[in-house]
């Protein structure tokens, strides 16, 4: 089963007499007090997914915060997966009364995963280790300064024993599939991804605009990894610089190759990219804008609903209600 609770203390579990405890398996997603359990959907759809297509799944979701009141939680409650899931504008605010449930919880799960700005939590879980962690650009200078062990930029996600840390919610969900794959096997795993539409690595993209652009540049080989370089950095985009040093070429000499092969500049075809995943997640998901803004990298609401705007005549909202209307006309049979 799985539900979106209210951030409540957890109820006592069903006793291994009335109920398959085995097959259950439970996740707390913590958020910050002053966040809406709303926040927490886009998480919660994983795991509601795998339990759609597959009932005996068994997954049990619950969101909650670090009040005061999960200091009380039940001796025997040990969650498999916990969730700490923080934003990406502003720090996570911890007072001395949470401090202590952060560490109760963080011992009694079997696996913890730290987003966004939850990744300040790991200094005062007690499972801060000497491995690296994945931060968010507009935290990199606060975290250098708490001396965490960032990773390279552009790392997404990291995962090391029990402790796994994302930039961004949406990035976590790279590493809740993985949870789903080594939980239930790579068949549920890449269903469950497909079926929200879903695509990560490279060889899984499904890019219309990639397609077409390596059709044209004939299959050249440096076209080619620059194109799959932007697919892995949709969500925070590099410097098209920093692109070129990555694939050990110029940055002029990269944009004299694009104007040659494709008659465009590398910039244009990244942000044509990234508008294109902006019109997939619209389509094939439920998660609110501000996630696709996040998962896009395009800063702002402002600055996605711009360039959408050019390129479909339309804004994403209205792009998603004139989809959903086509699909469900008014007066059609349910």
């Amino acid at each position: 089963m799985s539900r979106l609770e209210p951030l409540t203390v957890p109820a006592p579990r069903p006793s291994a007499d009335s109920t398959p405890q085995a097959r259950f398996h439970d996740v707390e997603i913590i958020l910050p007090q002053q966040d809406s359990p709303a926040a927490a959907q886009m998480i919660c759809e994983i795991f509601c997914a795998a339990n759609d297509l597959f009932p005996d799944s068994g997954y049990r979701t619950a969101v909650r915060n670090l009040s005061s009141q999960m200091r009380t939680v039940p001796a025997g409650w040990k969650p498999q997966s916990v969730i700490f899931l923080g934003g990406i504008s502003s720090r996570w605010p911890l007072n001395s009364g949470e401090k202590a449930s952060l560490q109760r919880i963080c011992r009694q799960a079997q696996r913890c995963l730290f987003a966004g700005s939850a990744i300040f939590l790991l200094a005062e879980s007690g499972l801060q280790a000497a491995s690296e962690t994945a931060v968010h650009s507009n935290f990199a200078a606060a975290a250098e300064e708490e001396q965490l062990i960032c990773a390279p930029a552009g790392t997404l996600t990291t995962a090391a024993g029990r402790i796994s840390t994302a930039v961004s919610s949406f990035a976590a969900l790279r590493l809740l599939a993985g949870f789903l794959r080594a939980d239930r096997g790579p068949f549920i795993a890449d269903a469950v991804c497909d079926y929200l539409g879903l695509a990560f690595g490279p060889a899984s993209e499904q890019s219309k605009i990639s397609l077409q652009l390596r059709q044209t540049a004939g299959g050249d080989a440096l076209i080619v990894k620059i194109l799959d370089l932007m697919q892995q950095n949709l969500e925070e985009p590099l410097l098209i610089r920093d692109i070129a040093q990555q694939a050990g070429v110029s940055p002029r000499k990269l944009e004299r190759r694009f104007q040659q092969k494709t008659r465009t500049s590398p910039l244009a075809v990244y942000r044509k990219l990234r508008i294109e995943k902006a019109r997939q997640l619209l389509l094939h998901t439920t998660l609110p804008l501000a996630d696709i803004v996040a998962a896009t990298g395009f800063g702002s609401r402002s600055s996605l609903t711009e360039w959408f705007k050019r390129e479909y005549k339309t804004s994403p909202q209205a792009f998603r209600k004139q989809y959903y209307t086509d699909r469900h006309p008014a007066g059609s049979a349910a």
